[in-house]
């Protein structure tokens, strides 16, 4: 169950920020998709309140923040046909790094 929290979390990401970034390139629809994007993070909000209730803070700020920035990245760059340079996936690659390391490497009791 705290997979699918942390997917649909990361689902909840992608989509308002599609949808804000709509809005930004089609102002017509900025307030439609303000508001849109705005529920949507409501209910990523709760997942994340589900999460911290059953599992360790850290890992749920690593996973949570470090996988909505990867997750958002690379959804954006393929719904907007916007490649990522070298750089950025070398960066990307140094979050998951330290998302692996904070899950996995936890003090032993």
């Amino acid at each position: 169950m705290k997979i699918l929290y942390f997917v649909t979390f990361w689902a909840c990401q992608i989509l308002s920020s599609i949808l804000f970034k709509y809005g930004g390139i089609h102002p017509k629809y900025q307030w439609l998709t303000l508001i849109g994007g705005n529920i949507i993070l409501l209910s990523a909000s709760w997942f994340l309140v589900q999460l911290f209730k059953t599992v360790p803070q850290p890992i749920v700020i690593a996973l949570c923040s470090g996988g909505t920035f990867l997750t958002v990245q690379l959804a954006m760059a393929l719904v907007f046909k916007q490649p990522l340079s070298w750089m950025q996936i070398l960066g990307s690659l140094v979050i998951v790094t330290g998302m692996v390391m904070v899950t996995f490497g936890g003090k032993q009791a």
